[in-house]
């Protein structure tokens, strides 16, 4: 507990003198309040021209699900970078502190991130939502992605100034559940191909009251999958 707390502490500090850093931390409720209160009045907008409602599934599950688990994840990832430039993960090799501890508190911490945020923010936006057990159970299978944002970060970057434009290309992977939502059946399950695809699934399949739960569970088994071998990579690399 004494090496989560120091780490707890050091990751407080960075934030605190990184303003990027710190919108990411708002920027969900920012989002959560302008479309609770922007879908219906552009709905409303709409009306004679264009009818928005067939889409707010497709809305709530893309900015109420998808988003958190990539900003929890890059806001953990800078962090790491954060630590890389300041050759703190050099020195973590010779304290008392395994370097196993410091690896799974960075894969555990943007996970709980982006479970709280998903379930601040989807009742937030207020349209399409789940029920409560569907929501923790798909909340919890999307924020078990969010390491693998961090992860591929760590791994794709070499300082922070890189992981900027890093963040963009990991933009494909918001991509899928985009794209899968106009893609017809049963070809949209190619795109599962995708760690996001398949929360985002469970998430339609759960409003619209169909089968989701096993969607829901494959994804998450997938997600830890992916995360465990990027996380192997990353504990390998700190020891080059």
């Amino acid at each position: 507990m004494s090496a989560i707390t120091t780490l707890s502490r050091g990751d407080v500090i960075n934030i605190r003198r990184d303003s990027l850093m710190q919108f990411l931390l708002v920027y969900p409720l920012l989002l959560g309040l302008l479309l609770r209160w922007g879908i219906p009045w552009f709905s409303a907008g709409l009306m004679d021209t264009f009818d928005l409602t067939p889409y707010y599934l497709f809305i709530a599950s893309f900015f109420g699900l998808i988003i958190m688990p990539d900003l929890a994840g890059s806001l953990i990832g800078l962090l790491l970078l954060d630590e890389r430039d300041e050759n703190t993960l050099t020195a973590l090799l010779v304290t008392p502190m395994p370097i196993t501890t410091y690896a799974l508190y960075r894969v555990i911490a943007p996970t709980l991130i982006s479970f709280v945020g998903i379930l601040v923010l989807v009742p937030l936006i207020g349209i399409e939502v789940p029920p409560t057990g569907a929501l923790l159970v798909v909340a919890l299978s999307a924020s078990l992605g969010a390491p693998i944002f961090t992860l591929l970060l760590a791994s794709l970057a070499k300082n922070k100034v890189e992981g900027i434009a890093v963040m963009k290309g990991m933009g494909v992977l918001l991509l899928a559940p985009m794209i899968a939502w106009f893609v017809p059946q049963p070809w949209q399950w190619l795109l599962g191909i995708f760690p996001t695809f398949w929360s985002a699934k469970a998430y339609w399949l759960a409003v619209t009251g169909e089968s989701w739960l096993w969607v829901a569970l494959v994804g998450g088994v997938y997600a830890v999958g992916i995360v465990w071998l990027l996380l192997r990579r990353f504990q390998s690399g700190l020891y080059k």
